[in-house]
């Protein structure tokens, strides 16, 4: 699988809001993702990182038991994994971002597609998008949880640059609501499929049909990334804009190493524990005669 990641201030932008993965798990397994979020937690951590950060190590530790084995990797399974990995997000951003029943402190819209063989599980709450480009047409997978945007107008190709307007109120983001339903859409990919997802600041300025075009243009996916993000600075996106560009989706990923920190320390420990008791019993061995001196 060829992917590429991008991302953009807006114009009015001094902080980054918005983040993004791509990781692979095994060969047959990638996940990738991107979120807007608003608001900060304690020690100011971006909402959005801190909600993709939890969801992809709620993966990665239920990868390490198995969950993608070819007993387990059954649709049923996957959709169920997925969903339990945004609710593991959304408890803990519930708690760490002081929200309540009458009050919203911080949130994060989030999209993301689990790639498992030919199977694409695109889990999805706010307003960044997921699209398919198949046979030249491009499909959006996901519908924003919007009650009003601030979009132009359908059409409109270009645009003045201009301070942000009220962006489209959230009825569903993660990290708001004490319990969230999550959308789960399973699609099953075919050679020559290419995946986008994007935050608004991108999908805002760039119409699905140009992102098709530009797909269909571009040599690989880095350089869509580039064109796209491009666009959507040239016509004034006054939001952080962040792109995922996934091509040849059935071919096998490289899969990257991610131990952290007490993994590594665990493993030298346990070297170190094992030289001692091997030095200790060659000493126990010499000095009490059990070999010839």
């Amino acid at each position: 699988m060829e992917v590429a990641v991008g991302s953009d201030f807006g114009i009015w932008q001094r902080q980054q809001s918005d983040a993004h993965v791509a990781e692979a798990f095994a060969p047959n397994v990638t996940f990738l993702a991107v979120a807007d979020g608003f608001g900060v937690l304690g020690k100011g951590v971006p909402t959005a990182t801190l909600a993709l950060t939890t969801i992809r190590d709620y993966l990665r530790r239920r990868q390490r038991h198995g969950a993608f084995g070819p007993r387990q990797a059954t649709p049923s399974h996957l959709r169920a994994l997925l969903l339990a990995a945004f609710d593991h997000a959304n408890a803990r951003l519930f708690g760490l971002s002081g929200s309540g029943e009458d009050f919203v402190g911080s949130g994060t819209s989030v999209t993301a597609v689990l790639v498992v063989g030919y199977q694409a599980f695109v889990a999805h709450v706010g307003d960044a998008r997921a699209y398919l480009l198949r046979l030249g047409h491009v499909e959006p997978l996901t519908a924003d949880d919007a009650m009003f945007t601030d979009d132009p107008p359908r059409g409109a190709k270009t645009s003045v640059p201009a301070k942000p307007l009220t962006r489209g109120l959230l009825w569903r983001s993660l990290g708001t609501q004490h319990k969230l339903e999550v959308s789960i859409a399973n699609v099953e990919l075919l050679s020559g499929d290419e995946l986008v997802l994007c935050t608004d600041g991108v999908h805002r300025r760039v119409e699905s049909d140009e992102i098709g075009e530009i797909l269909e243009r571009s040599q690989t996916a880095t350089e869509a990334v580039a064109r796209m993000l491009a666009l959507a600075k040239g016509r004034g996106s006054t939001d952080n804009g962040t792109l995922v560009v996934g091509r040849e989706l059935l071919a096998a990923t490289a899969v990257a190493t991610h131990a952290n920190v007490f993994d590594r320390l665990r493993g030298t420990v346990a070297l170190v524990i094992l030289a001692i008791f091997a030095i200790s019993f060659a000493v126990y061995v010499y000095r009490f005669g059990l070999v010839p001196h």
